[in-house]
Protein backbone atom coordinates (compact mmCIF):
# COMPACT_ATOMS: atom_id res chain seq x y z
CA UNK A 1 0.00 0.00 0.00
CA UNK A 2 1.31 3.47 -0.86
CA UNK A 3 2.17 5.57 1.95
CA UNK A 4 0.16 9.11 2.45
CA UNK A 5 0.91 12.04 -0.19
CA UNK A 6 3.09 14.53 0.56
CA UNK A 7 2.37 17.50 -0.68
CA UNK A 8 4.35 21.30 -0.70
CA UNK A 9 2.98 24.40 -1.88
CA UNK A 10 5.03 27.33 -3.27
CA UNK A 11 3.02 30.87 -4.34
CA UNK A 12 4.40 32.83 -6.53
CA UNK A 13 4.17 35.67 -8.94
CA UNK A 14 4.74 36.24 -12.34
CA UNK A 15 5.45 39.61 -14.31
CA UNK A 16 1.87 40.39 -15.17
CA UNK A 17 0.94 39.93 -10.91
CA UNK A 18 -1.18 36.74 -11.39
CA UNK A 19 -1.16 34.19 -8.64
CA UNK A 20 0.20 30.46 -9.33
CA UNK A 21 0.42 27.85 -7.38
CA UNK A 22 2.82 25.25 -7.50
CA UNK A 23 2.03 21.58 -5.82
CA UNK A 24 4.71 18.53 -5.12
CA UNK A 25 3.31 15.38 -4.38
CA UNK A 26 3.50 11.41 -4.66
CA UNK A 27 4.92 8.88 -3.21
CA UNK A 28 8.35 8.44 -4.29
CA UNK A 29 8.57 4.85 -4.39
CA UNK A 30 6.40 4.82 -7.58
CA UNK A 31 8.84 4.10 -10.34
CA UNK A 32 7.30 5.29 -13.82
CA UNK A 33 6.75 2.39 -15.68
CA UNK A 34 7.19 2.68 -19.51
CA UNK A 35 5.26 -0.13 -21.12
CA UNK A 36 1.95 1.04 -20.70
CA UNK A 37 3.36 3.98 -23.04
CA UNK A 38 4.69 1.58 -25.03
CA UNK A 39 1.65 -0.49 -25.55
CA UNK A 40 -0.09 3.04 -26.21
CA UNK A 41 2.09 3.92 -28.93
CA UNK A 42 1.95 0.51 -30.46
CA UNK A 43 -1.75 0.44 -30.66
CA UNK A 44 -1.48 3.80 -32.03
CA UNK A 45 0.65 2.32 -34.54
CA UNK A 46 -1.70 -0.22 -35.50
CA UNK A 47 -4.82 1.91 -35.60
CA UNK A 48 -6.23 0.10 -32.89
CA UNK A 49 -7.71 2.17 -30.33
CA UNK A 50 -6.46 2.06 -26.68
CA UNK A 51 -7.25 4.29 -23.26
CA UNK A 52 -4.24 5.35 -20.98
CA UNK A 53 -5.04 5.17 -17.54
CA UNK A 54 -3.10 8.02 -14.88
CA UNK A 55 -3.36 7.77 -10.98
CA UNK A 56 -3.55 11.03 -10.56
CA UNK A 57 -4.37 11.28 -7.00
CA UNK A 58 -4.19 8.91 -4.02
CA UNK A 59 -4.21 9.18 0.32
CA UNK A 60 -4.68 6.89 2.36
CA UNK A 61 -3.43 3.04 2.03
CA UNK A 62 -3.79 3.02 -1.75
CA UNK A 63 -2.19 0.50 -3.89
CA UNK A 64 -0.56 2.28 -6.37
CA UNK A 65 0.92 6.04 -5.88
CA UNK A 66 0.69 8.93 -8.08
CA UNK A 67 1.61 8.72 -11.70
CA UNK A 68 0.98 4.88 -11.89
CA UNK A 69 -0.48 3.83 -15.33
CA UNK A 70 -2.16 1.41 -17.15
CA UNK A 71 -3.10 0.98 -21.17
CA UNK A 72 -6.70 -0.57 -21.46
CA UNK A 73 -7.30 -1.48 -25.29
CA UNK A 74 -10.08 -1.79 -27.13
CA UNK A 75 -10.47 -6.09 -26.03
CA UNK A 76 -10.36 -5.10 -22.56
CA UNK A 77 -6.77 -6.78 -22.18
CA UNK A 78 -4.35 -4.39 -20.16
CA UNK A 79 -0.37 -3.18 -19.99
CA UNK A 80 0.63 -1.73 -16.75
CA UNK A 81 -1.52 -1.73 -13.45
CA UNK A 82 -3.33 0.71 -10.79
CA UNK A 83 -3.54 -1.55 -8.02
CA UNK A 84 -5.02 -4.52 -8.79
CA UNK A 85 -8.62 -5.67 -7.93
CA UNK A 86 -12.17 -4.36 -7.93
CA UNK A 87 -10.10 -1.08 -8.24
CA UNK A 88 -8.40 -2.11 -11.27
CA UNK A 89 -12.13 -3.29 -13.24
CA UNK A 90 -13.70 -0.27 -11.58
CA UNK A 91 -10.95 1.31 -14.33
CA UNK A 92 -10.88 -1.05 -17.25
CA UNK A 93 -14.82 -0.71 -17.12
CA UNK A 94 -15.15 3.34 -17.23
CA UNK A 95 -12.04 2.84 -19.77
CA UNK A 96 -13.79 0.52 -22.04
CA UNK A 97 -16.47 3.09 -21.91
CA UNK A 98 -14.46 6.06 -22.99
CA UNK A 99 -13.29 4.12 -26.29
CA UNK A 100 -16.98 4.05 -27.08
CA UNK A 101 -17.64 8.25 -26.56
CA UNK A 102 -14.55 9.22 -27.08
CA UNK A 103 -14.85 11.61 -23.61
CA UNK A 104 -12.39 11.38 -20.96
CA UNK A 105 -12.88 10.95 -17.48
CA UNK A 106 -11.73 12.00 -14.06
CA UNK A 107 -12.59 9.12 -11.69
CA UNK A 108 -12.74 9.08 -7.72
CA UNK A 109 -12.48 5.55 -6.00
CA UNK A 110 -13.01 5.40 -2.29
CA UNK A 111 -12.04 1.85 -0.92
CA UNK A 112 -14.49 2.70 2.32
CA UNK A 113 -17.90 3.44 0.03
CA UNK A 114 -20.51 2.23 -1.70
CA UNK A 115 -21.53 -0.97 -4.11
CA UNK A 116 -19.66 0.14 -7.23
CA UNK A 117 -16.50 1.37 -5.46
CA UNK A 118 -16.05 -1.41 -2.27
CA UNK A 119 -13.72 -3.92 -2.68
CA UNK A 120 -14.39 -5.50 0.52
CA UNK A 121 -11.58 -3.86 2.46
CA UNK A 122 -11.56 -1.26 5.16
CA UNK A 123 -8.14 0.34 3.82
CA UNK A 124 -9.69 3.77 4.10
CA UNK A 125 -7.62 5.03 1.16
CA UNK A 126 -9.14 6.85 -2.34
CA UNK A 127 -7.76 6.78 -5.92
CA UNK A 128 -7.82 9.35 -8.80
CA UNK A 129 -8.46 8.42 -12.06
CA UNK A 130 -7.57 10.28 -15.11
CA UNK A 131 -8.93 8.27 -18.10
CA UNK A 132 -7.38 9.46 -21.56
CA UNK A 133 -9.00 7.48 -24.87
CA UNK A 134 -7.07 7.58 -27.80
CA UNK A 135 -9.83 6.13 -30.36
CA UNK A 136 -8.46 4.64 -33.78
CA UNK A 137 -8.13 7.09 -36.46
CA UNK A 138 -11.31 6.37 -39.09
CA UNK A 139 -10.14 4.85 -41.98
CA UNK A 140 -11.41 6.75 -45.65
CA UNK A 141 -10.90 4.83 -48.94
CA UNK A 142 -11.10 7.06 -51.95
CA UNK A 143 -11.76 4.70 -55.48
CA UNK A 144 -10.44 6.47 -58.02
CA UNK A 145 -7.02 8.31 -58.00
CA UNK A 146 -8.11 10.90 -60.71
CA UNK A 147 -7.99 14.55 -59.89
CA UNK A 148 -10.17 14.85 -57.27
CA UNK A 149 -9.02 11.91 -55.30
CA UNK A 150 -5.14 13.11 -55.22
CA UNK A 151 -6.97 16.72 -54.11
CA UNK A 152 -8.92 14.66 -51.58
CA UNK A 153 -6.12 12.30 -49.97
CA UNK A 154 -4.12 15.02 -48.52
CA UNK A 155 -6.88 16.88 -47.05
CA UNK A 156 -8.33 13.70 -45.12
CA UNK A 157 -5.07 13.04 -43.65
CA UNK A 158 -4.69 16.27 -42.29
CA UNK A 159 -7.77 15.94 -40.79
CA UNK A 160 -6.98 12.45 -38.57
CA UNK A 161 -8.18 9.78 -41.42
CA UNK A 162 -6.17 6.87 -42.61
CA UNK A 163 -6.38 7.10 -46.37
CA UNK A 164 -6.45 4.59 -48.52
CA UNK A 165 -6.45 5.16 -52.74
CA UNK A 166 -7.86 2.34 -55.02
CA UNK A 167 -7.17 2.54 -58.70
CA UNK A 168 -6.75 0.15 -61.50
CA UNK A 169 -4.06 2.29 -63.22
CA UNK A 170 -0.73 1.86 -61.80
CA UNK A 171 0.14 5.18 -63.19
CA UNK A 172 -2.27 6.89 -61.31
CA UNK A 173 -1.12 5.56 -58.05
CA UNK A 174 2.60 6.84 -58.32
CA UNK A 175 3.55 7.74 -54.80
CA UNK A 176 4.71 11.19 -55.98
CA UNK A 177 1.60 11.89 -56.30
CA UNK A 178 0.23 11.55 -52.29
CA UNK A 179 1.43 12.13 -49.60
CA UNK A 180 3.61 9.74 -47.13
CA UNK A 181 1.25 7.72 -45.35
CA UNK A 182 -1.48 7.30 -47.91
CA UNK A 183 -1.86 3.52 -48.74
CA UNK A 184 -2.04 3.30 -52.22
CA UNK A 185 -3.69 -0.48 -53.73
CA UNK A 186 -3.96 -1.31 -57.17
CA UNK A 187 -6.55 -3.67 -58.36
CA UNK A 188 -9.55 -4.23 -61.08
CA UNK A 189 -12.80 -2.23 -60.27
CA UNK A 190 -15.20 -3.41 -58.21
CA UNK A 191 -13.36 -6.99 -57.48
CA UNK A 192 -10.74 -4.82 -55.37
CA UNK A 193 -13.73 -3.79 -52.55
CA UNK A 194 -13.13 -7.46 -51.61
CA UNK A 195 -9.88 -6.95 -50.40
CA UNK A 196 -10.63 -4.06 -48.33
CA UNK A 197 -11.56 -4.33 -44.53
CA UNK A 198 -14.98 -2.56 -44.03
CA UNK A 199 -16.37 -1.91 -40.60
CA UNK A 200 -18.90 0.77 -38.84
CA UNK A 201 -16.26 3.09 -38.78
CA UNK A 202 -15.26 3.23 -42.25
CA UNK A 203 -16.34 5.89 -44.88
CA UNK A 204 -15.79 5.16 -48.47
CA UNK A 205 -16.16 7.87 -51.74
CA UNK A 206 -16.79 6.57 -55.22
CA UNK A 207 -14.82 8.48 -57.94
CA UNK A 208 -13.65 6.46 -60.81
CA UNK A 209 -12.90 7.45 -64.52
CA UNK A 210 -16.14 5.41 -65.94
CA UNK A 211 -19.75 5.49 -65.55
CA UNK A 212 -19.36 1.02 -65.61
CA UNK A 213 -16.81 1.09 -63.08
CA UNK A 214 -18.75 3.63 -60.56
CA UNK A 215 -22.07 1.32 -61.02
CA UNK A 216 -19.34 -1.73 -60.02
CA UNK A 217 -17.53 -0.69 -56.99
CA UNK A 218 -21.32 0.80 -55.67
CA UNK A 219 -22.88 -2.25 -56.16
CA UNK A 220 -20.13 -4.21 -54.31
CA UNK A 221 -19.96 -2.06 -51.71
CA UNK A 222 -23.68 -1.44 -50.67
CA UNK A 223 -23.50 -4.94 -48.78
CA UNK A 224 -20.56 -4.03 -46.90
CA UNK A 225 -20.54 -2.04 -43.14
CA UNK A 226 -19.84 1.63 -43.56
CA UNK A 227 -20.20 4.90 -41.69
CA UNK A 228 -20.33 6.80 -45.08
CA UNK A 229 -20.43 5.81 -48.68
CA UNK A 230 -20.70 8.92 -51.30
CA UNK A 231 -20.72 8.86 -55.03
CA UNK A 232 -19.45 11.57 -57.24
CA UNK A 233 -21.63 11.86 -60.23
CA UNK A 234 -24.56 14.35 -61.74
CA UNK A 235 -27.90 13.52 -61.00
CA UNK A 236 -28.56 12.31 -63.95
CA UNK A 237 -25.80 9.24 -63.69
CA UNK A 238 -27.26 9.03 -60.26
CA UNK A 239 -30.72 8.24 -61.51
CA UNK A 240 -29.73 5.81 -63.75
CA UNK A 241 -27.36 3.97 -61.35
CA UNK A 242 -29.93 4.11 -59.02
CA UNK A 243 -32.60 2.31 -61.42
CA UNK A 244 -30.13 -0.08 -62.15
CA UNK A 245 -29.47 -1.39 -58.98
CA UNK A 246 -32.15 -0.69 -57.15
CA UNK A 247 -34.36 -4.10 -57.86
CA UNK A 248 -35.26 -4.72 -54.23
CA UNK A 249 -36.67 -2.95 -51.19
CA UNK A 250 -33.44 -4.03 -49.48
CA UNK A 251 -31.47 -2.34 -52.31
CA UNK A 252 -33.13 0.96 -52.38
CA UNK A 253 -32.94 1.05 -48.46
CA UNK A 254 -29.23 0.72 -49.09
CA UNK A 255 -29.00 3.28 -51.65
CA UNK A 256 -31.09 5.48 -49.73
CA UNK A 257 -28.13 6.16 -47.33
CA UNK A 258 -25.55 7.09 -50.14
CA UNK A 259 -24.50 10.50 -50.27
CA UNK A 260 -25.39 11.47 -53.52
CA UNK A 261 -24.40 13.99 -55.55
CA UNK A 262 -21.75 14.04 -52.77
CA UNK A 263 -20.54 16.89 -51.13
CA UNK A 264 -21.50 20.33 -49.07
CA UNK A 265 -22.46 22.57 -51.86
CA UNK A 266 -19.92 25.58 -51.47
CA UNK A 267 -20.09 26.75 -54.92
CA UNK A 268 -16.69 26.11 -56.63
CA UNK A 269 -15.98 23.34 -59.54
CA UNK A 270 -12.31 22.87 -59.59
CA UNK A 271 -11.12 19.50 -57.65
CA UNK A 272 -9.41 21.19 -55.12
CA UNK A 273 -12.78 22.96 -53.71
CA UNK A 274 -14.46 19.56 -54.88
CA UNK A 275 -12.28 17.75 -52.95
CA UNK A 276 -13.18 20.56 -49.56
CA UNK A 277 -16.82 19.99 -49.99
CA UNK A 278 -16.39 16.08 -49.81
CA UNK A 279 -14.11 16.33 -46.91
CA UNK A 280 -16.78 19.15 -45.16
CA UNK A 281 -19.62 16.37 -45.55
CA UNK A 282 -17.41 13.87 -44.25
CA UNK A 283 -16.75 15.59 -41.44
CA UNK A 284 -20.55 16.61 -40.68
CA UNK A 285 -21.21 12.80 -40.98
CA UNK A 286 -18.51 11.70 -38.29
CA UNK A 287 -19.92 14.40 -36.14
CA UNK A 288 -23.40 13.90 -36.29
CA UNK A 289 -24.01 17.13 -37.91
CA UNK A 290 -26.73 16.90 -40.74
CA UNK A 291 -26.06 16.45 -44.21
CA UNK A 292 -27.91 15.74 -47.81
CA UNK A 293 -28.55 12.32 -49.04
CA UNK A 294 -29.72 9.96 -51.42
CA UNK A 295 -33.16 9.64 -49.40
CA UNK A 296 -33.91 13.33 -49.83
CA UNK A 297 -32.42 14.09 -53.35
CA UNK A 298 -33.32 10.61 -54.68
CA UNK A 299 -36.97 11.02 -54.17
CA UNK A 300 -36.73 14.90 -56.09
CA UNK A 301 -35.20 12.96 -59.15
Amino acid sequence: MASPTQFVSIDTTDIDGCQHSLIAMGDGREIADVSPMRALLACREAGQAVALVTIIHASGSAPRGMGAQMAVRQDGSIVGTVGGGNLELFAIRHALESLKDGRARHLHYDFAGGEDQNVDKACGGTSDFLIQPFLSAPRLVLFGAGHIGRALAPIAQSCGFRVTVVDERADFLDPKLFPEGVHLHQGAFPRVVDDIAFDETTYAVIMTYGHAHDEGVLDACLGRPCRYLGLVGSKAKLGELWANLGTTEERKAALDKVHAPIGLDVGGRAPAEIAVSIMSEILATRYGRPTPNALSLGRAR
